[in-house]
């Protein structure tokens, strides 16, 4: 099969992808999902009373106006819980108490203009105000709030950057084994597909509106690791067809080598999705995000392993070969 011949309209189309991908995320919903893991958020330790659990936890906090909770046993043998709930609700909550203080405020400043002494100022947290909201409708009172507490952005913050170090480690040391491994141009190759396949897998997790968590962060370097094993399938076998790294400038060794691997890319992909739809349709509702990430990061990492890593050292040997000649 030809592939090389369409090698830049290859890479034509996962530019435009990539494009439209993010174009969606911020011009439809604004943004990527933003999360407790990563935003921050507040957090509620309750201990319910017998006969109740998690569900009732949850339909409390809907009932009482604060959607997107999420709650997890603490302690199973005294039924505590902790409610946690993201910036949404917090940067809500938090406009409603600024907007109190500045009636509390033009209270205060007509009370002293009129004669009168100013009320005491009453004090309020986001925390507390969600303490109000939920205990009603669980019909229990503030005693069976263990604590409360503020979730801080500068954990989320620490957490990105710590992902962001991952993710720059794992393609960086993936490109020194290939150069070793292989050939410069291998590496190259190899590792712009990588930076390919994570552009699209973010661009996914932003149109599907993805919370970005551990879980996340651990699905994206999966995929990383799958699609290099998938291009490193095809560059062994480029590497077995050639006696000189030049030759990989031809496309009809690059044709050859991805034709005698196709098979075996796609029954290895195919099987690999099974596996995936199988953890979709009956997992837990915690690892269907991870699942999703993982279906999405398989095709991509099959298309890039077939259409970009290898027409990319393809290209990169020829731009070397000519430049190499131009200067003998």
């Amino acid at each position: 099969m030809r592939f090389s011949r369409f090698k830049y309209q290859f890479f034509i189309l996962s530019l435009i992808g990539m494009v439209a991908m993010f174009a969606f995320t911020y011009g439809y919903h604004g943004g990527f999902e933003r999360s407790i893991s990563f935003n921050g958020g507040v957090r509620l330790t309750i201990q319910l009373p017998d006969g109740m659990d998690r569900d009732d936890l949850l339909a409390a906090a809907e009932k009482a106006g604060l959607p997107g909770a999420s709650a997890r046993v603490v302690d199973f043998k005294r039924n505590q819980y902790d409610l946690e709930f993201g910036p949404d609700v917090r940067d809500r909550i938090k406009a409603e108490i600024k907007e109190f203080e500045k009636q509390q405020d033009a209270q205060a400043e007509k009370d002293v203009a009129e004669g009168r002494e100013p009320g005491k100022k009453e004090t309020r947290t986001v925390a507390g105000e969600i303490e109000k909201l939920i205990l009603p409708q669980l019909s229990i009172t503030a005693e069976n709030v263990i604590s409360k507490a503020a979730i801080s952005p500068s954990y989320g913050q620490e957490l990105f950057e710590t992902a962001l170090w991952s993710l720059g480690w794992a393609i960086g040391l993936i490109g020194v084994y290939l150069t070793f491994r292989f050939d410069f141009p291998f590496a190259l190759g190899a590792s712009a597909a990588l930076v390919h396949d994570l552009i699209f897998t973010l661009g996914f997790i932003g149109v599907m509106q993805i919370e970005p968590s551990v879980p996340v962060v651990a699905a994206v370097l999966t995929v990383l690791g799958y699609s290099i094993n998938d291009t490193i399938v095809i560059f062994d076998r480029i590497r077995a067809n050639i006696d000189d790294i030049n030759q990989a400038a031809q496309p009809a060794i690059m044709d050859e080598a991805i034709t005698q691997t196709l098979s075996r890319t796609v029954l290895t992909s195919v099987l690999t999705l099974i596996a995936v739809i199988a953890l979709i349709v009956g997992g837990a509702t915690s690892l269907v995000d991870f699942a999703y990430i993982i279906l999405f990061g398989i095709l991509i990492g099959t298309y890039s392993s077939i259409f970009i890593a290898s027409h990319l050292v393809q290209v990169y040997t020829a731009i070397r070969k000519k430049a190499r000649k131009g200067n003998a």
